[in-house]
Order: structure tokens, then sequence, then C-alpha cells
């Protein structure tokens, strides 16, 4: 009989709740801040390094051909960890790439491994043969020293100029 009660219990209380928390004023909904995805898509930075817009001469190969630095580009935008470039070829979605960019002002060739993160058309760019060009977003995994160090420190000194 005990346990008859108890389960008569649980279920009333089971049934309070229930009430209680379907009732408006008691809601969760408006006790809790839910996040918000259009705050997270509005065009807030969410990369860890600030993205500037520089337009660097580049050559690339891609990492597991034993090719020379035959492919050129440029990029659009760049940070301390990775560049948005501009290609004529479309490369696959994680395809290893290695950089070379030609920093300004010292001659350096930065030596930069990376791993291509999306890739898209180039719609905005007509040229009169039809062809085509690309974007490419590469997150940089490694760079080569002595010029990986120099690379972030022209990075940071272009940084102050194009925040404002």
């Amino acid at each position: 009989m005990l346990i008859f009660f108890e389960i008569l219990f649980i279920v009333l209380l089971a049934s309070i709740l229930l009430l209680i928390f379907k009732h408006d004023g008691f809601s969760t909904k408006n006790r809790f801040r839910r996040a918000k995805m259009e705050e997270c898509w509005s065009g807030k930075e969410r990369r860890r390094h600030p993205r500037f817009i520089q337009s660097l001469e580049i050559s690339y190969s891609i990492a597991k051909k034993c090719l020379t630095d035959r492919l050129i580009g440029k990029t659009v935008d760049i940070s301390e960890g990775g560049a948005k470039l501009f290609l004529d070829e479309k490369l696959p979605q994680g395809t290893s790439i290695i950089l070379k960019i030609l920093l300004p002002e010292s001659n350096n060739v930065a030596e930069i491994a990376g791993d291509v993160v999306w890739t898209e058309d180039a719609p905005d760019v007509k040229e009169p043969s039809d062809k085509r060009f690309f974007y490419a977003g590469v997150r940089f995994s490694s760079m080569k020293e002595p010029f990986g160090k120099k690379f972030i420190d022209y990075i940071r000194s272009i940084a102050p100029s194009q925040e404002s």
C-alpha cells in the first residue's frame, strides 16, 4: 500500500511541475537567453586572426605532387592564420598546398604550407577570353623559417593601417 502512495505522489508531483513549466510566467524560454544565429552570421569577424585586404603575388604548388612552383595567383585578403586567394584553377577542398609569398619591401619569400578549406567561382571577374577564375580559402598549417617570423611581422605591420 505504501508503494501505491509513493507512485501516486510522484505522478502528482510530475503533473504539477509540467503545469508550472507550461505556464508562460515560468517558461524556461523567458529565464535563459538563447543563442541567436543571426548574430553568428551577421558579418562579425569569427576568425581567430583578423584578415586584412592585401594583394600579394604568390606562387604555389600542390603539396603531394612533385611539381615546381608553376602556378601563380595572388591574395585577396590575408591574416596570420590564413588567406583568401585568387586563382585561375579550382582547388578541391582539403588540397594541401605550399605557398610562396613575396613580402613587399624586403624581397623575402615566405614559404607557408596550408590546406584549402573552401573554394568558389569568382563571378565578379570577367576576362575577354571567358577564362574562369576562382577564390580559395586557405588555412595555414606551418611556416618555413627564417621567413615565417618575418611574414608574421609583416602581417602585424599592416594591421593598424587596415583596421581603421
